[in-house]
């Protein structure tokens, strides 16, 4: 086995305008709520035909939803919050995360969201909206490379709704590999890695097929996401750190995938092992252990001041050279250590026994 070690920063057209003034309840509030002063400007392109509401994330829930009509522009005023517009009564929500100003990031004065109508479900994919997400550290508790916060947008995208398992990268191996010495993508003398090679029918199987697969390098993830770019005709690929952490803290801009308050039975954290995919409850988006169970290699190298840059963390072609940002924590880790802002980061040809990934797919990009 490869030994490694996850480096952690150190510590350091008809119009209908709605004007929300919220009075939020002590409990409902933000951190920091200032008052009216403190209002945003939001502008809603609604481009789904159908009512809208505005849902209020609260601690580990939401509270009662505001209708906002129907209309193809909506304005709304409110302090800052996590909020999401909410596409009907039992509708998905799409992200709305206004934070507060803090050291390092200034609130724009005004945020256009425009609402796209969702696409139709699919089994094993899951629809992240086009919008914002949050980023960052937005509790003061993180890391330095966590801020400052910000709420970059990103177009709509399918995530996969389960971490990448040892049988769907078996099936990639055999289409691609001729013997075990034709990759070195995976550590098959790893005490994690549930993956072998059969010399007698010169083919690749598993005893594990519904735990995710680890012990894979960062070109591993990769060339798996280009075979399946190749298989269909459809980009995939891996997310970068922006898409990763807006799809794992759901519509309510979320702590954890699972809520806001740590609670160790809620994921795969702290137990030592691996589990099966999709044993714990689902977060908001339908995106399953994206707290724990296996970190997952992103598309960035890691660069620890990104955030404080502009734009998005760099992603990079080459197969090796700098670190790259895992996110999401494992089964060895707690707490902190776990939330949805919490980066980490590991050279991209270590084979690790608690990381594996999660693959992405762009929505109508083609390569046909």
């Amino acid at each position: 086995m490869t030994e490694h070690r996850i480096q952690r920063p150190r510590w350091k057209t008809t119009s209908l305008v709605v004007w929300i003034l919220a009075v939020c309840s002590a409990c409902h509030a933000p951190r920091g709520v200032a008052g009216h002063d403190a209002l945003r400007l939001v502008d809603l392109v609604d481009e789904t035909r159908g009512p809208l509401l505005l849902s209020t994330a609260v601690r580990d829930g939401w509270a009662a939803d505001r209708t906002l009509g129907r209309a193809e522009r909506i304005e709304l005023a409110l302090p800052p919050g996590r909020y999401a517009i909410r596409l009907g009564v039992d509708g998905p929500r799409v992200p709305l995360p206004l934070p507060e100003a803090q050291l390092g990031f200034r609130p724009p004065p005004r945020v256009e969201l425009t609402v796209e109508p969702w696409p139709s479900a699919e089994r094993d994919w899951c629809w992240i909206p086009t919008g914002p997400g949050l980023r960052g550290d937005d509790l003061g508790v993180g890391q330095e490379d966590e801020r400052p916060v910000s709420t970059p947008p990103t177009t709509g995208f399918w995530l996969a709704r389960c971490e990448t398992t040892n049988e769907q990268y078996v099936e990639f191996l055999n289409a691609v590999a001729r013997s075990a010495g034709d990759t070195a993508w995976l550590d098959l003398d790893g005490r994690k890695c549930r993956v072998h090679w059969d010399a007698s029918t010169k083919r690749f199987g598993t005893d594990a097929p519904t735990l995710p697969v680890v012990t894979v390098s960062f070109a591993g993830a990769h060339e798996y996401c280009r075979w399946m770019t190749e298989s269909t005709g459809v980009v995939h690929r891996l997310p970068t750190e922006t898409e990763w952490e807006k799809a794992a803290r759901g519509p309510g801009s979320r702590v954890y995938a699972y809520g806001d308050t740590y609670r160790t039975s809620a994921a795969n954290q702290e137990s030592g092992r691996l589990r099966a995919v999709g044993q714990f409850e689902p977060n908001g988006f339908g995106l399953y252990d994206m707290t724990g169970n296996a970190f997952e290699w992103t598309a960035d190298a890691y660069v620890r001041e990104a955030y404080a840059g502009a734009g998005e963390p760099i992603g990079v072609d080459s197969l090796v050279g700098p670190d790259r940002a895992l996110r999401g924590g494992s089964f060895v880790l707690d707490g902190i250590f776990v939330r949805n802002s919490m980066r980490m980061r590991l050279r991209p040809e270590v084979r690790a026994d608690d990381v594996g990934f999660r693959v992405l797919r762009e929505n109508h990009r083609t390569t046909r």
